[in-house]
């Protein structure tokens, strides 16, 4: 059994007993719909009987009088009119943004009341009509009434755009019940018409029971069968308390004698009873300066991180910029080419390729010949930073001058050509085995490109026609391209990467008045969280927000959930939030 936390009940019951409840409940901006531990939240409505019990007799006194002596229909005619000005009051009033106004307000919702009235004054003045209207057909008016009241009660939401005009149908639907069980008063039927006598009492228990008895931890419709069969009890026990006459004396003093300690008891808990109204109020208006706080911090962190988002977007147009851009970049870079009588033959394509080249081909060029050819431009200051060599067609080189040639052409980027028809088969393999020590070295693969392609080359298989001298500085070109792409990749990842951790830093705050009056102490450790209140979270909106926030992708990747008792969210409920994120989410 939950611990109720009643921190308004001398308020509360006071409101009761002297009948405003319905007023103080607006006072205190109660919520009839919303989910709340005190069991007298369903007595504004005996509120409502007690100020109209109060005022419309006088009322109905001078009708009367007026009836006698003018017209005897005269106070239908009044009734009507009333009926249909409360009813006109409580559709206006429900139009408003306040729907609980228009729940709560007498005048309002008096217009039940009102339509009861006039349903009795017909029936007095029509009793001898009625029942012959009602004779032939009241049984299945009876069963048309009851069917379109239950589908009411299960189809229509309190959300609904036309629950006032289905309140006013309902009403109308309940005061012809009401016709049929009076005129056709089945005095067979002792348990119906016992049940039926009862039903004051059982509204006066149903919600008190409801309450105690929510946080149950057993199945959902066996909750709702003891809900029912306790209220049942206790009502029908109240019942005969209050109106079985017992005419034995002892049986009578003990009848009295509960009564008399029920409402001793009653008033001796309302006179004890600390008043919190005070202390509740000081915490309501903190409550509403936090709920403003956060309110202003969540505007400031959407702002920033719309800001971040829009600076992230314009990060990743200009990487896009950039990556549409590399293809030119590539195309007018100052490569230098050094090479034997095959990037001789191919210098017209290769200018083609590099305008901003420099190149040097000389037929049977070797690697040792090209180290003068390097050093001189290197003297120069003509060496580039890209430096692409031909020179593997001509003979066979040790390591020592493989080294030699790389401490010449330091820690530029060199691509090197393989060859094809090579005086050693083997030399590409040693020499990529080699260059696996140099990071700068990019073996361009012209071998493996050119292969089963013998329209490329002249009868010897080593130089090249037309279009195996395009396929050349295609390959050669796609090679340093595919080099500024990696890096421009890794660099793009790496923001990615970067950007992607920094979300995942982000922490989201779920909570209704725990949260909110905690908030002073936690925002001071997590000035950068987003904070998400609701005073009347329950277990179906936070779902359908945390759903939402996933469908559009803006789920935060640490979620903290801060809830009192009064969310009522069970553990199956946490269990069934947190397996729809995993779902989606199952890093977090």
């Amino acid at each position: 059994m939950p611990i109720f936390n009643w921190l308004n009940l001398k308020q509360e019951t006071i409101s009761v007993l002297l009948g405003y409840n319905n007023y103080w409940q607006l006072s205190v901006k109660l919520d009839y719909f919303a989910n709340h531990n005190s069991p007298f939240i369903h007595l504004w409505f005996i509120s409502i009987l007690m100020q109209f019990d109060l005022v419309f007799p006088i009322i109905f006194k001078i009708v009367k009088k007026i009836d006698e002596k003018i017209h005897n229909y005269f106070s239908i005619f009044f009734i009507f009119i009333l009926t249909i000005v409360t009813t006109f009051i409580f559709y206006n009033m429900s139009q408003s943004n306040n729907i609980m106004m228009s729940y709560y307000d007498t005048i309002a919702r008096s217009f039940s009341i009102i339509f009861g009235v006039l349903l009795a004054l017909m029936n007095y003045k029509y009793k001898n009509i009625l029942p012959k209207l009602l004779k032939n057909h009241n049984n299945l008016f009876f069963i048309l009434y009851s069917i379109v009241l239950i589908v009411l009660c299960i189809l229509i939401s309190a959300e609904s755009n036309y629950y006032a005009l289905y309140m006013i149908l309902t009403t109308i639907i309940t005061t012809r019940l009401i016709t049929y069980s009076t005129i056709n008063n089945d005095r067979n039927n002792k348990l119906i018409s016992f049940i039926s006598k009862s039903t004051y009492e059982i509204y006066l228990v149903q919600f008190p029971v409801i309450i105690f008895m929510q946080n149950l931890n057993i199945d959902h419709n066996l909750k709702i069968f003891y809900i029912i069969i306790t209220t049942l009890i206790i009502s029908f026990i109240i019942h005969l308390l209050l109106n079985v006459k017992i005419k034995n004396v002892i049986l009578k003093s003990i009848q009295v004698l509960i009564i008399l300690i029920t409402i001793l008891s009653g008033i001796y808990i309302v006179i004890t009873e600390k008043d919190h109204t005070i202390e509740m109020k000081a915490l309501e208006n903190k409550l509403a300066e936090n709920a403003k706080v956060i309110a202003e911090k969540n505007e400031k962190y959407k702002n920033d991180l719309d800001n971040q988002q829009n600076e992230w977007n314009s990060i990743l147009e200009k990487l896009d910029a950039e990556e549409s851009e590399i293809k030119e970049i590539v195309t007018n870079l100052p490569v230098v080419g050094i090479g034997d009588s095959v990037l001789l033959g191919t210098i017209n394509e290769l200018y083609k390729t590099f305008p901003n080249g420099y190149f040097d081909g000389k037929v049977s060029r070797s690697i040792i010949g090209a180290e003068d050819v390097i050093n001189d431009l290197k003297k120069q200051g003509k060496l580039g930073n890209i430096v692409i060599l031909a020179l593997a067609n001509n003979g066979d080189y040790s390591t020592k001058i493989n080294k030699d040639l790389m401490n010449i052409l330091e820690d530029r980027q060199i691509y090197w050509i393989d060859a094809v028809g090579a005086d050693d088969p083997e030399f590409n393999k040693r020499f990529t085995e080699f260059a696996s020590d140099y990071p700068n070295i990019h073996i361009v693969k012209w071998e493996e490109t050119s292969k089963n392609n013998p329209e490329y080359f002249y009868a010897d298989g080593i130089h090249l026609k037309e279009n195996g001298a395009k396929a050349y500085a295609s390959t050669i070109y796609n090679a340093i391209y595919n080099t500024y792409l990696n890096e421009y990749m890794l660099k793009k990842n790496k923001l990615i990467e970067t950007h992607e951790e920094e979300l995942k830093k982000q922490i989201a705050f779920y909570g209704n008045d725990l949260l909110i009056n905690s908030f002073d102490l936690i925002h001071q450790n997590f000035e950068q969280a987003v904070f998400n209140t609701n005073q009347n979270y329950q277990y179906k909106n936070l779902y359908n927000e945390l759903k939402n926030k996933i469908e559009n992708n803006k789920l935060e990747h640490r979620l903290v959930f801060m809830f009192d008792k009064k969310a009522n969210l069970s553990t199956e409920d946490y269990k069934n939030i947190m397996g729809y994120i995993e779902k989606y989410y199952p890093e977090l």
